[in-house]
């Protein structure tokens, strides 16, 4: 009986490293959400105008940590490429959720927040792609 072969991100793959990158710096993006909440708020592109809302940049933080172990653990894993692109596909629901969570705040005219957010979720998407390819 015929099995398609398994394909697998490997270190010697850019696309390795470049899934790899997106992992470290959501978790770097994370910790700072923890470590420096109202400044990282406002480069999210929404301010937090009081420390009474330290709960909520944590629990951001804390999601984009987690977020991004999740990425390592599945390259740690070496689970197929099809099941990496499905999770970077679904994950890139969350920086274009933070983009629309940007544009509806009000802030529609921050416009260097909506980039980062929406290009992340492009970039994403366009890895996850290439994943696919392999």
């Amino acid at each position: 009986m015929w099995m398609p072969q398994q394909t697998f991100l490997t270190p010697s793959s850019m696309l390795f490293w470049l899934t790899g990158l997106v992992a470290i710096g959501i978790i770097f993006i994370g910790a700072r959400f923890i470590i420096a909440p109202l400044p990282a708020a406002r480069d999210f592109g929404v301010p937090a105008p009081e420390t009474r809302t330290f709960t909520y940049l944590w629990t951001k933080g804390t999601r984009d940590i987690v977020s991004g172990l999740f990425v390592m653990v599945l390259l740690a894993l070496k689970v197929s490429s099809g099941v990496l692109a499905a999770f970077l596909f679904t994950a890139s629901l969350i920086p274009f959720g933070d983009m629309l969570n940007v544009w509806a705040s009000g802030r529609e005219k921050n416009i260097p927040a909506l980039m980062i957010h929406g290009g992340t979720a492009l970039f994403i998407c366009v890895l996850a792609s290439l994943i696919l390819r392999l």
